[in-house]
Parts: C-alpha cells; sequence; structure tokens
C-alpha cells in the first residue's frame, strides 16, 4: 500500500508524463491548413480521404508558407502534394521553389522536385531534387545540383545546405568556379558566411598558371589565402612543389611550405629539398631553409649540395641563378668542394665560390679567395682561381705537388684537368717520378707558369718568363722544404659521399693563421 504523500507524487508524476505525451502528440498532429484556393473537390470515395484545392492554393503549416497552382491534401496523413509554382517560405529567409512537392506534415519534411531553386540570403541552389528537413532548416540534393553566392559557383551530385549555420557540404564530383581558378573535389564543405571552403577529400585547383592537388585543406575564396596539409603538390610548366603543408597567398603571389619539401625546377633539371621554403611570385624568388639542399640533375652524374639557406632569384635578363649561404658543401663524384657562399649563375653556367673556398677534383687540392666553375653541355671546362690560388696534390703519403699564383686557370676536358695556367706570382714544388721512382724535389719560381698535366700527373711545365728553381736529390730536401708557404691539407674536409655534405667542420686558412691581420670575412655578401 502507498502512503498518501506517495501517492499524491504518483499521481503528479503520471500526470506530467501525460501532459507531456499529449504535447508531444498535439505537435506532432498540427495540422497543415489550407487558406485559400478559388476551388475546391472533396474526393469522397478515395483512399486515404483527398481534398483537391485548385488555383492559388495558400497553405501554412506553423510558421511555413506555401503557394502552388494547386495541392491535393491528405487530411488524415497530414501531407499534401503540391503542383505548379510551388514556393515554400521557411522563417521569413529560406525561400524554395519547384513545379511539384510531397509534403509531410508530421515530420516537417518537404520533397521539391523538378526545377527546384532554395535562396537564402546571397545563396541560390538550383537542382532538379531537394529535399527540406524544415526542423533543422538542412537541405539534401543527391542527384546533381549548383551553388551560387556573390563570388562563387559550385556543383556536385550530392549536396547538403545548412541554412542555419550557412553551411553547404558537397559530395561526389564537386566543382567550384571563381575567377581566378576552378576546383574539381571529391568531398567539400563550404562556410557562406566566412567564404572559406574545406577541402575532405583528393582536390586540384586549377589556376591560370598554376594547379594544386591536396587532400585536406582551406581555402579562403575572399581573401584568396589557403592552406593544405595532406599529400600537397603545387606545378606550374617549369616547376613543382612539394610539403607536408603548403600555404598560399595569391593576392600576394606568397607562398610557404613547411616540412619535406621539395621544389623540382622540369627545365633546369634542378632540384631544392629542405624543410621550410617560401618563394615570391612577383619577384620570382624562392628561398630554401632548414636541412636545405640543391640537386643538380645530369646524365654523367648529378650535384648535391647543403647549406643553410638556398635562394632561386632572377637577374635583371630574367635567367635564374641560385645562392647558397653559409656552411655550404657539395658532392659529386668527381668534384667536390667546400665554402661560405655560392652563387650558380644558368645564364653562362658558372659556379662561384665566395669566402675561403676549397676544391677537390680528382687527387688534387685547390683553394684560391674566388673560385670560378663553367661548364657547358653539363660538363666542366674551366676552373678560375682568383686570388691566393694554391692546388696541391698528394704524390704519396709524404710528398705533395704544389702549384699557386696570385690567379690560376684550369682547363679541363671529360671532366679531367689537363692544362693549369698560373699569372703572377707562380711558383711549382713537386717530385717528378720516373719508373714509379721519385726523382728528387723540383721548386722553381716565374711569373707565369702553364702545366700539363695527364693520368692526374705533372707531364710538362712550360715557364713563360726565365724561372728561379732548383732540383734537389731527395736526401737534401729538409722537412721544411716540402711546403709552399701557406701550405695546408684539408682531406679530413672533404665530402667523400653525398651523406658527407651535412656534416660540417669548421676550418682556417692557413694563410689567415700566418698572418698578423686577419681578413675580414663577409659572409653572404652575393
Amino acid at each position: 500500500m502507498l502512503s498518501k504523500a506517495n501517492q499524491y507524487i504518483f499521481i503528479l508524476l503520471t500526470g506530467i508524463i501525460c501532459l507531456t505525451n499529449l504535447s508531444s502528440s498535439a505537435q506532432k498532429k498540427s495540422k497543415v491548413l489550407i487558406k485559400n484556393s478559388d476551388e475546391v473537390q472533396f474526393v469522397r470515395n478515395s483512399d486515404p480521404l483527398l481534398n483537391k484545392f485548385l488555383g492559388n492554393v495558400f497553405i501554412t503549416h506553423g510558421d511555413i508558407k506555401m503557394y502552388c497552382d494547386s495541392a491535393y491534401q491528405f487530411e488524415k496523413l497530414n501531407t499534401l502534394e503540391a503542383f505548379g509554382n510551388v514556393h515554400i517560405i521557411n522563417a521569413d529567409t529560406v525561400h524554395i521553389y519547384g513545379d511539384y512537392l510531397k509534403y509531410y506534415g508530421n515530420t516537417k519534411f518537404a520533397e521539391m522536385r523538378d526545377n527546384v531553386k532554395l535562396k537564402n540570403k546571397s545563396v541560390t541552389v538550383t537542382t532538379q531534387f531537394l529535399d527540406f528537413d524544415m526542423n533543422e532548416s538542412v537541405g539534401y540534393y543527391f542527384n546533381g545540383g549548383k551553388i551560387v553566392d556573390a563570388e562563387n559557383t559550385l556543383t556536385s551530385n550530392i549536396g547538403r545546405y545548412y541554412t542555419k549555420q550557412e553551411l553547404l557540404f558537397f559530395k561526389d564530383s564537386v566543382k567550384a568556379v571563381t575567377t581566378d581558378y576552378t576546383l574539381y573535389s571529391d568531398t567539400l564543405k563550404y562556410n557562406t558566411v566566412s567564404k572559406v571552403a574545406f577541402i575532405l577529400g583528393p582536390t586540384k585547383i586549377v589556376g591560370e598558371k598554376e594547379t594544386l592537388y591536396s587532400e585536406d585543406g582551406w581555402y579562403n575564396t575572399e581573401s584568396n589565402i589557403s592552406q593544405f596539409f595532406k599529400n600537397t603538390t603545387l606545378d606550374s610548366k617549369s616547376y613543382q612543389i612539394k610539403g607536408d603543408s603548403i600555404y598560399l597567398d595569391r593576392n600576394n603571389e606568397l607562398a610557404r611550405i613547411f616540412k619535406n619539401v621539395e621544389l623540382r625546377d622540369t627545365v633546369n633539371n634542378l632540384i631544392l629539398m629542405g624543410n621550410y621554403l617560401e618563394t615570391f611570385k612577383n619577384t620570382e624568388e624562392a628561398l630554401m631553409t632548414d636541412s636545405a639542399v640543391f640537386i643538380q640533375i645530369t646524365d654523367r652524374d648529378s650535384l648535391f649540395l647543403h647549406s643553410d639557406s638556398l635562394k632561386i632569384e632572377k637577374d635583371s635578363a630574367k635567367f635564374e641563378r641560385i645562392k647558397a649561404f653559409h656552411h655550404v658543401k657539395f658532392y659529386r663524384t668527381d668534384l667536390q668542394g667546400i665554402c661560405d657562399s655560392l652563387v650558380y649563375t644558368m645564364q653562362d653556367s658558372t659556379i662561384r665560390l665566395f669566402n675561403d673556398p676549397v676544391l677537390w677534383a680528382q687527387q688534387n687540392q685547390m683553394v684560391a679567395d674566388t673560385i670560378g666553375i663553367e661548364t657547358q653541355n653539363e660538363a666542366i671546362r674551366y676552373l678560375h682561381f682568383r686570388g691566393s690560388s694554391f692546388l696541391t696534390a698528394k704524390e704519396d703519403t709524404t710528398f705533395f705537388n704544389q702549384i699557386k699564383g696570385r690567379n690560376m686557370l684550369g682547363h679541363v676536358k671529360d671532366n679531367k684537368l689537363y692544362k693549369l695556367d698560373i699569372k703572377g706570382n707562380g711558383e711549382t714544388l713537386y717530385y717528378p717520378v720516373d719508373k714509379e721512382v721519385i726523382m728528387g724535389m723540383n721548386i722553381a719560381k716565374s711569373s707565369n707558369i702553364s702545366i700539363l698535366i695527364e693520368n692526374n700527373k705533372i707531364d710538362k711545365i712550360i715557364f713563360l718568363k726565365k724561372p728561379d728553381g732548383n732540383m734537389y736529390p731527395l736526401f737534401e730536401v729538409e722537412k721544411e722544404m716540402k711546403f709552399l708557404k701557406d701550405f695546408q691539407w684539408l682531406e679530413e674536409y672533404q665530402p667523400k659521399s653525398k651523406e658527407d655534405i651535412f656534416i660540417w667542420k669548421e676550418y682556417t686558412p692557413i694563410r689567415e693563421l700566418n698572418s698578423s691581420v686577419k681578413k675580414p670575412i663577409k659572409k653572404g655578401t652575393l
């Protein structure tokens, strides 16, 4: 037995539940009302019961208004069909037009067919098949549709429009057209207020000069700023850029690419790699930093270069050049080098090394204030050494052939040094060999000297002016006689593989150590 207090509580709860059910039932059964028509026909023998309304029909259902040429009302089912010039107004902002409507009053669900148009503020949706949930204010099309706002035109096979949130969702064969580009996507979300499109699947954006592919990201169609995060590639006629993340500002013609970046110059067969890249389209410049690598691809061999930063720019004649700044180190099977800064000019196919450069080719080590590598058809033709030029080649573990002068010009054929011209303050120290036996040490001075080289060995020395020199047998050669002034063997700094370009060791030229006043180094002034 329940106490009186418990009985009262039970009765109260039962009443609340009943009222809730009645309220819910009443809400579900709110009637679709025909407010006006020119003619009414009651079809009593139909099942379900059918009322026909003809001419200037006006219908209401709560705050929903509907207009049409004629309507069939199924009163017991609380549904209707509307024909001809159908117009629905929902919440005073959403207008839906079409030729035919099936409306379900109990669920406030509309099925509009044929020549359908939905308007909400600045957005217009056109399709042949549209379902609209009045409760959630969400429209669905599933057999192709087009959305137009002030900036864009978008089409897709499947679409969903959340009118309250002003959010559009597109699926299957999505296409967006603006004045600057055309977008093709598998899945796309678009906010009509912020004008931001969210890429949710494989997407291609085609512009006049560039094409971008990505599988995740966003694009602000108003500001032309975008960012992409997955499998992103940017292609043009002359280059391709890849990276984990790409940020684009089309108005300012700026791009920033982050992590695992690769820029491939398809015209010049060049690759830049690193973890951060900035490109400036208006100045035609690109700057790569963070583990920056430059690769020159040739049929003969590829050159691999690493530095703190790499810059691509164009000169006044629109010829491309590449600049490398600080801790520059490069490797090719027949050529290696280090320096503080480097410039590679496409116009004359010349690489210039600045600030304490060292170059290795075969058994030769070469240093100078600046070094120029002149190429033609992917092969080295000349080596230019300017200021404090010094060439060293190891004869064996004890003896080093040495050549120095103010400036030197190396002649190269088949990637082998075959002649060396010394201009100004020429000095030579070398060990003649006969039948694999070192005959002695020859040391000579002359302002201008030409040296012929065969099989990486000195074959002949031509003194263009009378030399001052001598030949010493080995037993007379003292230790201090074995080296010209400023001799320095730098093998420990030489990259022996492409992986070594990432290993940097600081060194100071011996000529600076021997000088009471060190030469000022202006880093990065190219």
